[in-house]
């Protein structure tokens, strides 16, 4: 007689190796025009093009200083050098942290964005994509080459017949191990909260802002969502902002090193999932500390908004629709409010330029993808504007000046590769002020209108390593060729040392500019 025998349950570790990456490249696109170069220091290689070679400098000397620190918090060194790759190819300011790759982007232009304030741009971004490296590999379970794993289960039905070996199988149960177990909260948290000697990021009012609106209203993000992105914009940028304000409040608990002590236990094999590290290290599970921080705000914002809670006034809403409405202008007569608007999109960079009828409460959306500030001309005709603009032979965007011209119904162009934002258009009508930037300096320039309507398009050019206006190109110069039309193109303010300029305006009589300022 055969006696069946069922086989013992196999048990075992799969691992894939793979290379991911923290960040998505927003331009899939290559650039045969670019020349690099690199450099070395003690614990980094930077990588560059051609106008990008201050930035890689100062970033190159940023690494360093924040090196000890940094990696001193974390009592973790990554183990290899790190490579930075500097980008200028757009008017685009990020950074991604290629954690399984050892490798940083960053892109050299100034971060101009209106959820958030001003601060030392390149001294910023660095920072918080090294500590992003340093942070996420100290959480790596196995190592950069091994991302994640399986942890499976097999069973088999007996077997029937002497002739076979092994019965059908009839139960597969397979548990993924990743590598990294990190909630954006945290992720993003800890590389806005930087370490104390290298913190260049700190709760400004347009954040803290954010919070207080989600607060007050009853819409927080509860734990789990602000663990994950796939929100619109602005619920991703709550998930970095409520991450970096509990992350403060954690280590405000516990003391600053109680980011090193989760990281080292979200590294554990046997420790699974986040909030295990979490409680581990602190000794209170995560939603409960959430809870806490959760009733602490309740507590302060309580106190602090008594008096505007108790004589509250609210106005009516000229829009209620979207979550970026900005940059309201009225035009010369003050009848109507031009503005930017995302209505319709669940993305900061949707905008339509909206104009809204003061009397008839009516709104008509004149054209798209408005990337800055708008202006009206002072007899109330042109609405002048930026808007990236795509490069069909690099794929480069650039922002470049257009005008909407409100009697006929139409919209024209004023430059084109002049990467320029932030237009105003002086009260006497013969001048247009507006920012470009390149290689993260920034430039003023003033446009002395003539003939709007004129179809002759003037040549210039630009120094791409110092933003110098040129009117000719000098011989051993990389220069960028910009055009401009319906008018004379002047230089007036080249910010050599890397501060930045934002929203010129001119004075009532046109003969000042007055700006926003803040140093690169």
């Amino acid at each position: 007689m055969h006696t069946s025998r069922r086989p013992l349950n196999i048990l075992f570790l799969l691992f894939i190796c793979l290379k991911l990456s923290s960040a998505q490249d927003p331009f899939q696109y290559n650039h045969p025009e670019l020349n690099w170069k690199s450099f070395e220091t003690e614990h980094f290689f930077v990588h560059f093009h051609q106008g990008t070679q201050r930035t890689a400098e100062i970033i190159g000397k940023i690494g360093e200083d924040i090196y000890p620190v940094v990696t001193g918090l974390y009592n973790y060194q990554p183990d290899g050098k790190i490579h930075f790759v500097i980008r200028d190819t757009d008017d685009y300011s990020n950074g991604g942290a290629y954690f399984f790759d050892n490798k940083v982007e960053i892109w050299a232009q100034n971060l101009d964005y209106i959820m958030r304030g001003t601060r030392n741009w390149l001294r910023d971004v660095v920072t918080h994509e090294f500590v992003h490296m340093i942070s996420i590999q100290k959480s790596i379970k196995f190592s950069r080459t091994i991302p994640y794993g399986f942890f499976q289960y097999f069973d088999y039905e007996p077997e029937r017949r002497k002739d076979v070996v092994r019965g059908f199988p009839n139960t597969i149960v397979s548990y993924p191990i990743s590598s990294i177990s990190l909630p954006v909260w945290f992720a993003e948290g800890v590389a806005q909260y930087q370490a104390t000697g290298a913190r260049f990021d700190y709760r400004d009012p347009n954040r803290e802002m954010i919070l207080r609106d989600r607060l007050i209203n009853n819409k927080m993000l509860n734990y789990d969502e602000i663990g994950v992105f796939g929100k619109d914009s602005h619920g991703n940028e709550s998930a970095y902002n409520l991450g970096f304000a509990f992350v403060t409040y954690i280590c405000k608990r516990f003391g600053e090193q109680v980011l090193e002590k989760i990281t080292q236990e979200s590294g554990k094999i046997g420790v699974l999932t986040f909030n295990a590290a979490l409680q581990k290290a602190t000794g209170i599970e995560g939603r409960i500390l959430y809870d806490d921080w959760i009733k602490e705000l309740h507590t302060n914002y309580q106190q602090k908004l008594q008096k505007v809670l108790t004589h509250e006034v609210k106005g009516e809403p000229i829009e209620d629709e979207g979550f970026a409405n900005l940059y309201p202008v009225f035009s010369p007569d003050g009848k109507k409010i031009a503005y930017s608007s995302n209505k319709g999109s669940d993305s900061y960079g949707q905008n339509y330029l909206v104009i809204y009828d003061v009397e008839s409460r009516q709104k008509t959306n004149l054209t798209s993808l408005i990337g800055s500030s708008v202006s009206w001309s002072p007899d109330g005709r042109y609405i002048i504007f930026s808007r990236h603009v795509p490069d069909a032979w690099t794929g480069s965007s650039f922002q470049d000046l257009f005008i909407y011209d409100m009697e006929d119904k139409s919209e024209s162009r004023l430059t084109r590769f002049m990467r320029a934002k932030n237009p105003d258009w002086s009260n006497d009508g013969k001048k247009i002020a507006f920012v470009s930037e390149t290689n993260g300096l920034h430039q003023l320039y003033i446009l002395a209108v003539e003939d709007l309507s004129s179809d002759s398009w003037k040549d210039h050019y630009i120094n791409i390593e110092t933003g110098e206006f040129l009117k000719t190109p000098k011989d051993n110069t990389s220069y960028r060729k910009v055009q401009v039309r319906g008018g004379k193109l002047n230089q007036v303010l080249l910010l050599a040392e890397g501060r930045q300029i934002y929203h010129p305006r001119w004075s009532p009589d046109a003969s000042k500019l007055v700006m926003g300022t803040s140093t690169d």
